[in-house]
């Protein structure tokens, strides 16, 4: 598992929105799919939303080779 500095994350539920930072990035598994369908790859991340909660592990989907990252938010659209 990497440790990481710090990067800025938020998590938003509903109206709610928490701010922490990004701890870890662990490994990554490889999720069986439904039959005929390719497998997903998932990476462990550690994040942490201070006194708001404990460390949270998450599981995020990478992307296919073929598909693109999605670009993040502009600071505008963030409201």
């Amino acid at each position: 598992m990497d440790t990481c500095s710090g990067t800025p994350v938020s998590l938003t539920l509903g109206r709610r929105r928490i701010e922490g930072v990004l701890r870890a990035v662990g490994e990554f598994v490889e999720m069986p799919g439904t039959p005929g369908c390719p497998a997903r790859r998932l990476r462990n991340l550690i994040l942490d939303f201070g006194s708001a909660c404990a460390p949270v592990e998450v599981w995020l989907a990478e992307p296919e080779p073929h598909e693109p990252l999605a670009p993040a938010p502009s600071p505008a659209s963030r409201s």
